[in-house]
């Protein structure tokens, strides 16, 4: 199955429950993280992004099948399709691989690949994941029934959390590293992830100049937060193996708890 193995992350829900909503807020965050995304929207309307008057409309009027628009700063496709929807593979070849670490999709809930549901019980619609194996976490405005990690509408960092630690973990898991993506096999380097500091780290001294990474442990809590702490100031450092490295600033200062650092995972 070719989505099995690519970068997808789907956001499922039924309509009107606000997914561009909050992709719309999940993108900034997710592009700080160092991410580069995509995104594949499903729509049941009759959309048209062109616009009546402009060239690129008046040759698809006229008849050509396929219009492409490109300028010095972005580019667009316009292909027309008389025959109806086409494939899910289809469209997932339409993006540039190489440049990519993540796709985002909007919808085509019926597809395989792993999602994240929407859900508000203002819209009165059933929960999508006890019928749907394929959803691995719950964002909801009220508590539900389920082991699926869950998260508020408004924890935004913390969902971004999981993303990259979801995203780091598939790239590292081996049947991952083995298959090349159907569509660019151009190796990326590990993800550099943002967790929070729960343990202060002191301001490096002049011994330790050049020393920037420090062997620290990540974990998650409860609510979807990554956190980390350098390995020494673990109380049961002795039988905690590191499984990361702390990036000090650039000026070595000292970090407080609560602040944010780039982490660099280790290999299992």
């Amino acid at each position: 199955m070719i989505a099995a193995h690519l970068p997808l992350l789907g956001f499922v829900a039924w309509s009107g429950t606000g997914k561009t909503t909050l992709l719309e807020r999940l993108i900034p965050l997710l592009n700080q993280r160092g991410l580069r995304l995509g995104v594949l929207k499903h729509t049941h309307h009759q959309f048209d992004i062109d616009q009546p008057g402009k060239d690129s409309h008046r040759l698809r009027k006229a008849g050509a099948g396929q219009v492409m628009a490109a300028s010095s700063l972005r580019h667009a496709r316009i292909v027309e399709t008389p025959d109806g929807e086409p494939p899910f593979a289809d469209l997932l070849a339409g993006f540039d691989w190489e440049r990519l670490d993540l796709l985002l999709i909007e919808g085509f809930k019926h597809e395989h690949f792993p999602k994240i549901e929407l859900h508000r019980g203002a819209i009165g619609r059933p929960l999508l994941f006890p019928d749907d194996p394929d959803v691995m976490a719950l964002i909801s405005d009220s508590p539900q029934h389920s082991s699926l990690p869950r998260f508020d509408f408004e924890a935004l960092d913390a969902i971004a959390d999981f993303i990259c630690r979801w995203l780091a973990e598939r790239n590292t898991a081996p049947d991952t590293r083995a298959s090349q993506p159907a569509f660019g096999s151009a190796a990326r380097q590990p993800l550099r992830l943002v967790a929070r500091i729960w343990v202060a780290i002191p301001a490096a001294t002049p011994d330790l100049k050049g020393d920037d990474l420090l062997p620290g442990h990540l974990e998650q809590d409860a609510n979807g937060i990554l956190r980390v702490c350098p390995t020494h100031a673990l109380i049961s450092s002795t039988s905690q193996q590191p499984n990361c490295l702390i990036e000090r600033p650039a000026s070595g200062r000292a970090l407080a708890p609560g602040e944010r650092v780039w982490i660099r995972l280790l290999p299992d």
